[in-house]
């Protein structure tokens, strides 16, 4: 009997919300109160997240940022700012013992992203993390937007990076999640981000690349959720957030998530 998993496909939520959905999710599943879950979803409208332990003033020009209404938002996790437009975006709350992993940190990340390797293979990519890579690939990158930085542990589909992941753990309780861009406009991202983004196409890759065609939100979470199940061998269980961890949601969106306090900590030398 294969184990049974959680997929809750909530659709799109703005920015402040979608990091407290996954942070609502954590915390119901630290407390047994859940199967392990996957969860696919979109942002709306568009937004920006930021790694934990990233300045906004550094890396964004958050004054125009707030003139047109585009939210950042500070991640749980680390690593580097992301852009969340036309893009499938996956969070994972599991135990090491959900899907086997290994104890390390890296090789529990490179477990995990398995199901991304299979799902860009599904599309017909040739995918692998930069760490295998082969002649085809750059040096590495250095950058304050994810989708332009390249690391050992990100993942290269004809040598440019696709999409960005990153994981949080607490004792054998991990946390990863990750996006994917379906079509990415860089001269509309570059005029927030502090970071001269020019060029930079030519390092990412996005599903449309891969496809030629822009590929639906809902072909993509379908393809993604079954590449997740077929990858680790688990039956998922389609369900809706529990109305506590809703409760608990809307609770971190407006005194966590949407306050000056938690996205500039960094800024302050806080670390909560």
């Amino acid at each position: 009997m294969k184990p049974r998993w959680r997929l809750v496909l909530n659709g799109y939520n703005d920015a402040y919300s979608n990091m407290a959905v996954d942070e609502a999710m954590l915390e119901s599943y630290r407390s047994g109160g859940t199967l392990p879950t996957i969860r696919i979803y979109g942002w709306d409208p568009q937004g920006i997240s930021l790694g934990f332990f990233q300045d906004p003033d550094a890396v964004l020009y958050t004054d125009k940022c707030v003139e047109e209404n585009l939210q950042f938002v500070r991640r749980l996790t680390g690593g580097e700012a992301i852009f969340h437009g036309d893009g499938i975006t996956y969070s994972i709350v599991c135990s090491t013992k959900d899907l086997n992993l290994p104890r390390s940190v890296k090789e529990s990340y490179l477990t995990i992203c398995l199901f991304l390797i299979n799902f860009y293979k599904s599309l017909g990519a040739q995918a692998s993390f930069f760490s295998w890579r082969n002649k085809k690939c750059p040096g590495l990158k250095r950058s304050d937007f994810c989708f332009a930085a390249q690391q050992d542990f990100d993942i290269a589909v004809d040598g440019k990076k696709i999409g960005g992941n990153a994981q949080k753990r607490h004792r054998e309780v991990i946390f990863q999640h990750g996006s994917i861009p379906i079509q990415m406009d860089i001269a509309k991202i570059g005029r927030y981000f502090r970071e001269d983004l020019a060029g930079v196409e030519k390092r990412i890759m996005t599903l449309t690349d891969i496809t030629r065609s822009p590929l639906a939100f809902s072909a993509a979470s379908t393809m993604l959720s079954g590449s997740f199940a077929k990858t680790f061998g688990v039956d998922l269980v389609e369900e809706e957030l529990s109305l506590l961890e809703l409760s608990n949601a809307a609770g971190l969106r407006d005194n966590k998530y949407s306050t000056k306090e938690w996205n500039y900590a960094k800024k302050a030398g806080v670390v909560k």
